[in-house]
């Protein structure tokens, strides 16, 4: 297949690295990548600056924005925001899908569970949020874990309370859905029935970092 042009958007607690290994694997494949940092604009506590700030990076002739986790809630706003000849096709990889109309914002039950978490209205990093090992078990090889726990911001609780305008119709829009866990199931049966392609390929949800190449070929599957 000619190269395609990827923009790879992280989880608004994790960082740029969390793409790093899909990222080589597209390359080696002959594809562009760019993988935004968003991680300072996260820090704002602003949704709408993370997307100003991946809406930056993208180049003018973006093929497709793939957004891992909770990114999915950026990608919308961030592929109406472009001046792309033709509009990019999103994938969500194990991501959150915003509403079809109305406001882009994370599940109220998920800001309630980490609410308590937060001191002064700012979180801890990621690898906290969970009882202990579980990040271990997340990402097993620790070269990686190290990685990825190196990058990690602490947050404002804002970030997660913020909503974005859900552009009108974006449901509608060439849109793709890669399901790697058993929790994101229910957005996978959502992206199913709004018609979207659906790919199932199960490990757990940090499968951006623990099977990079199967995450690469997917990806290339979905836009081929």
């Amino acid at each position: 297949m000619a190269g395609v042009k990827f923009v790879l958007i992280h989880g608004q607690p994790v960082g740029p690295v969390t793409w790093r290994w899909v990222a080589d694997a597209l390359t080696a494949a002959g594809h562009d990548v760019a993988v935004p940092d968003l991680r300072q604009a996260a820090v704002s506590g602003h949704a709408a600056a993370v997307v100003s700030e991946a809406i930056a990076a993208c180049p003018s002739d973006t093929d497709v924005v793939v957004g891992h986790s909770g990114a999915g809630l950026l990608l919308p706003a961030i592929a109406n925001s472009l001046s792309t000849p033709v509009r990019p096709r999103l994938v969500f990889v194990d991501a959150a899908i915003p509403d079809c109309d109305g406001e882009a914002q994370l599940d109220p039950a998920v800001v309630d569970l980490l609410r308590p978490l937060a001191v002064d209205g700012v979180l801890p990093p990621w690898s906290a949020w969970r009882g202990e090992g579980w990040v271990e078990q997340m990402i097993p090889n620790s070269d990686m874990r190290a990685q990825v726990e190196a990058e990690l911001p602490e947050l404002p609780m804002t970030l997660f309370e913020d909503a974005l305008p859900a552009p009108a119709g974006w449901c509608e829009w060439p849109c793709s859905y890669l399901l790697s866990s058993e929790e994101m199931r229910g957005e996978a049966e959502r992206a199913h029935s709004l018609g979207w392609l659906v790919l199932e390929d199960l490990g757990n949800h940090l499968d951006v970092v623990n099977r990079a190449t199967d995450v690469a070929a997917n990806l290339m599957r979905i836009t081929g």
